[in-house]
């Protein structure tokens, strides 16, 4: 982690000219809703912060964004939680009180006495914990994360506060991602049925810090105190998040005093590395996430791996990554960071346009290929866009830009809106990341495909690789087969490696973040300076 601060505060009225600013951004006017929100911070009892985007799913077993996941942290009692303020990941309790590895497949645990949930569903018991972790390996949900627990035989229930986690076989992952991750919430069978079963953005019961009080869609979402929470101190009143999709937008809004948290984004980290705002903090983060263009071979003009191939060889990579984050980022290997196991040090396939331009002559296409480029609408997801067009038609390709809001864009490439996950062909897609190599890669399996696998990568050695690597506590071992699983995917043709994402964000001298070693913020544990 990288800081930088400057200790003198110097406010001025953004309300009043956020329309002005933020159409200049290309996005209309800013989604503060009076200045009411803009002056919240001064009073001591509110945070307020920008998110990159709006809620969209806050049940445990169906979350969609890292928006989501922060949001349920603040929501919900889940069993682990990662320190913050530290250099590496650590884990540390939360629900859940202590636990001992009895042997490999099987874990004992005792939940913390006295965490009460909303209404009338009382206290979280181990009956609790054990509905919770089933749900999710439950096939019949069919939860994009049931990976989590990919090797969960059942839960024992031994007290009112005691159980054993019982595994089929060992699973790396557990202490890692699983229950530290929100894979760990533990909610009351109760609720969740009451419910129908699962919810999306209007939770049935609360157990963690805060609980929502407002929520104005794609303007703001207020979260008060829960005063049944007594595990924890917690220093707000209220946690005021603003979605905010473009990151330019947000560094305005901050510089203009309306924020006391901020990612920016990644090519304004050298700006404000060297002169942060007045009376502010510059945190930098070597982030996990990462950045790629995704190729959907399931599209009739991709279907050919030679024509995919021939895009991957016309890709500069370099400049791709230099455009879109103006020198803040260098070119990656692969999808895992190099903090983790299973980083590869290259790529297999390098630039090369004279390759390229043979493997369309050999397809039958050169020269009469035309494709599309689907990116979320922000300035650096354009850069970038920009960059592999003139790439593209430099070997003959010619590529259309099709920019989306935030909403359009994630369904696209989804089973659940028809046939139109056929339909894409170039992406620029940006994932987050969980410290743990599997968390990489468990998104492209061939159970993925129309979920989250928009390439349509389908590949019987990744998907053994995928399973077996959950299982292997062998570090060594671990490391070589998620290389190898980064070399199929390359491979195949459906993708090419951008970036990873360092995270750049901006805190007032009010404030005293919370925030992982990969930047990401913990905002219950945010407190007053």
């Amino acid at each position: 982690m990288e800081r930088n601060n400057k200790n003198t505060l110097t406010r001025r009225g953004f309300i009043g000219t956020g329309a002005t600013l933020g159409a200049a951004a290309g996005l209309g006017a800013l989604p503060f809703a009076s200045s009411a929100i803009a002056e919240s911070h001064v009073e001591g009892g509110i945070l307020t912060a920008r998110v990159y985007a709006d809620i969209s799913n806050l049940d445990p077993a169906f979350w969609t964004s890292e928006v989501d996941s922060l949001v349920i942290r603040c929501l919900f009692a889940h069993s682990m939680g990662y320190e913050t303020g530290v250099d590496a990941f650590e884990t540390k309790p939360v629900a859940m009180k202590s636990y001992e590895i009895i042997d490999e497949t099987h874990i004992g645990f005792e939940l913390n006495q006295g965490i009460m949930y909303s209404g009338d569903y009382g206290e979280m018991t181990a009956e609790d914990a054990k509905y919770s972790f089933e749900r999710i390996a439950d096939p019949e949900l069919n939860s994009p994360y049931k990976e989590d627990w990919a090797t969960l035989d059942h839960v024992e229930v031994t007290g009112k506060y005691t159980g054993v986690i019982v595994l089929t076989e060992p699973f790396a992952p557990l202490f890692t991602t699983t229950l530290p991750g929100v894979s760990g919430v533990i909610l009351p069978q109760a609720a969740i049925e009451a419910a129908g079963g699962q919810f999306s953005v209007e939770p049935p019961v609360y157990s963690g810090p805060y609980r929502i009080k407002d929520w104005q869609p794609k303007t703001r979402l207020i979260l008060e105190r829960n005063p049944d929470w007594t595990l924890t101190d917690v220093a707000y009143d209220e946690i005021h998040l603003i979605p905010i999709e473009d990151p330019k937008t947000a560094e305005l809004g901050f510089e203009a005093g309306d924020l006391d948290f901020a990612e920016i984004s990644v090519s304004s980290i050298p700006r404000y590395m060297s002169n942060p705002p007045a009376g502010s903090t510059f945190e930098r983060f070597d982030g996990l996430a990462y950045y790629w263009m995704g190729i959907n071979e399931l599209n009739d003009q991709l279907k050919d791996k030679n024509v995919r191939r021939a895009i991957q060889l016309a890709v500069d990579r370099k400049t791709v990554v230099d455009a879109s984050s103006l020198g803040g980022a260098e070119p990656a290997a692969g999808i895992i960071a190099p903090a983790l196991i299973g980083s590869r040090e290259a790529n297999l396939y390098d630039r090369d346009v004279e390759e390229s331009k043979r493997l369309l002559e050999e397809a039958g296409v050169a020269n009469s290929l035309n494709l599309t480029i689907s990116i979320q609408q922000t300035a650096e997801n354009l850069a970038a866009a920009q960059v592999i067009q003139a790439n593209l038609a430099e070997v003959g390709i010619q590529v259309t830009i099709n920019q989306y809001e935030s909403g359009t864009y994630w369904s696209l490439g989804s089973k659940d809106e028809g046939d139109q996950y056929l339909d894409i062909q170039l992406f620029l897609m940006r994932f987050s990341m969980q410290p743990d190599p599997s968390w990489a890669t468990m998104w492209f399996t061939p159970q993925q495909i129309g979920v989250w696998n928009w390439q349509g990568f389908d590949n019987a050695e990744f998907a053994e690789l995928q399973e077996a690597a959950q299982i292997e506590l062998d570090t060594e071992k671990r490391d070589e087969m998620y290389k190898r699983m980064q070399d199929l995917m390359e491979e195949s043709g459906d993708f090419v490696f951008l970036n990873f994402v360092p995270v750049g964000s901006l805190v007032r001298d009010t404030v005293n973040p919370a925030l992982r070693p990969d930047g990401v913020p913990v905002f219950y544990e945010f407190e007053p300076s």
